[in-house]
């Protein structure tokens, strides 16, 4: 009797664990995940990123480290500052601007010796042609540009 008991347990157990997996549509929950953020395609594949950029003497631009561009490490707080600055229009954008270009003028790193100007823009992509080697944005707007001076 007691093995029946645990048998008819076991299966039952089994059977609500299961469950979720075979829910129409599929639902990503406990004690399951589909993980549909990695299992389902993006509605759009563009990405709109503001960030700051350093414009070298031959025209050429790279994105700046967070520490340059907002003078914090964390890719993501990084990102917000900038995305704030933008948003405040020319009464923040200039002096954080003028702020990253100090950065720039007073770094050591030999990929910024070159740099003549800072841009604060906000740049669109195509994240699968990005990652197929098609790195140049969509679109971009640059909202305030301003003289690096050594």
């Amino acid at each position: 009797m007691y093995r029946t008991y645990v048998y008819t347990v076991s299966v039952v157990l089994t059977g609500l664990v299961l469950w979720p997996a075979f829910r129409d549509p599929p639902v990503d929950s406990f004690p399951l995940s589909n993980y549909p953020m990695f299992s389902a395609g993006r509605p759009d594949p563009m990405l709109t990123l503001p960030h700051a950029l350093g414009v070298h003497e031959d025209g050429e631009r790279t994105p700046l480290s967070p520490m340059i561009a907002s003078d914090n490490w964390e890719v993501l707080q990084s990102m917000m500052i900038i995305n704030t600055a933008i948003n405040g229009g020319a009464h923040t954008q200039e002096p954080f601007c003028a702020a990253i270009a100090g950065r720039v003028a007073e770094s050591n790193d030999d990929d910024l010796a070159d740099v003549v100007a800072v841009e604060l823009a906000t740049s669109t992509f195509d994240t699968v042609a990005y990652f197929d080697g098609d790195t140049a944005p969509r679109n971009r707007q640059v909202h305030r540009s301003c003289e690096v001076t050594r």
